[in-house]
């Protein structure tokens, strides 16, 4: 990223100026057009900005068809159905410099690196720090189950719902079914698995005993904003949105499971390009993000994927966490799968070796 209007001005004098399209999403839209609008002043490329609010759908059809931007946004759970299109470019390594392996392994398919990445969100367990110093709880640095029970009676009184989280969410509960699975087992996504049962049935129990309430995401996210939840589990996403209004907390990793080590999901954001005779003014521009971007991070708690002096934060949850399989349908079949089995586990409607042998019977008849 250093030299960044050297390199701009060697493409200006090397090559034709081209208008580039960028398609974008999630947050940030104003940032992605003032960025645009302070790159043209700079080096005279004008580049179209395009917000769509489910890209992805957008994305779907016109990998088909072919009309597609210069670069789009997708995530990394994305990359193998956009590498398997053929309709992306291959990125070389040495125009990547700055980026950790750990970043670009996500954005690999067959080999091959996909997209640039840019940002991340993570999972992460939200503390209510007022509520816990209300109650006089200690907070570490990790939280486990074990430990629920006894903060669950020391902020009872203190909040509406000492902890709670949705159980029939395929997005929070995945990294507890996928906890004990092999490498083997998470890539064949086999949520049927001995391991995946085990926690499952763990974590049920917890909602049994009424340790956990089960809250749906909108109001789960309005209660946590009001200060009448201790703990909820959630993306990071949605910390901008408490900072504005909401109580003092702290974002940690995913609560372990009795001992059983549990790695949060990153979920993170890059730039997937289509057009060779642009490419360069492409990459120039996202190298423009890069070098731009640190109050939109600070903003929107992003963790940024490249070298930066940004803020932070997130990076010990970061470290923690693992990266969601990118093959292609992988995010959506899980969804499809998951979803039913968890809600006929919490409803009692099936055992959770019945509704994760169901959903793994679904998996294997579509993949």
């Amino acid at each position: 990223m250093k030299k960044f209007f050297l390199s701009v001005l060697v493409i200006l004098v090397c090559s034709a100026v081209f208008g580039i399209t960028f398609w974008v999403s999630w947050e940030g839209e104003k940032f992605y057009r003032d960025a645009a609008a302070a790159f043209k002043e700079e080096t005279g490329i004008d580049v179209e900005i395009v917000y769509f609010p489910k890209i992805e759908e957008k994305l779907n059809i016109n990998l088909k068809t072919g009309y597609l931007p210069d670069a789009a946004m997708i995530k990394d759970t994305y990359v193998g159905d956009v590498a398997a299109s053929g309709r992306s470019l291959s990125l070389n390594l040495a125009s990547l410099t700055g980026y950790s392996q750990k970043f670009l392994n996500a954005y690999v398919w067959n080999g091959e690196i996909t997209a640039v990445p840019f940002y991340a969100d993570c999972q992460v367990a939200f503390v209510n720090l007022n509520a816990f110093e209300e109650a006089g709880i200690v907070l570490g640095e990790k939280l486990d189950f074990d430990q629920f029970e006894a903060i669950k009676e020391s902020l009872t009184g203190v909040v509406d719902y000492p902890i709670a989280f949705d159980f029939t969410s395929p997005y929070v509960m995945f990294p507890y079914v996928s906890a004990l699975m092999s490498e083997e087992e998470l890539y064949e996504l086999n949520v049927g698995a001995s391991g995946s049962r085990e926690v499952v049935s763990k974590i049920k129990e917890y909602f049994d005993n009424g340790v956990i309430s089960r809250l749906e995401r909108a109001a789960m996210n309005k209660l946590f904003a009001q200060g009448k939840i201790g703990i909820m589990l959630q993306g990071s996403y949605m910390a901008s949105k408490f900072r504005e209004k909401g109580p003092d907390f702290v974002m940690l990793p995913f609560p372990n499971i009795e001992g059983v080590e549990v790695r949060g999901i990153i979920d993170s954001k890059g730039f997937a390009l289509f057009n060779s005779d642009t490419s360069e003014q492409c990459m120039s521009f996202i190298g423009f993000l890069n070098e731009h971007s640190h109050d939109f991070f600070v903003e929107y708690d992003k963790y940024p994927l490249f070298g930066s002096d940004s803020p932070q934060e997130l990076e010990w949850v970061v470290n923690q966490g693992k990266f969601m399989p990118n093959l292609p349908g992988y995010q959506s079949l899980l969804f499809e799968a998951l979803e039913p089995a968890l809600q006929a586990i919490y409803s009692g409607a099936m055992t959770v070796d019945q509704a994760l042998s169901g959903a793994q019977s679904y998996i294997d008849s579509i993949r």
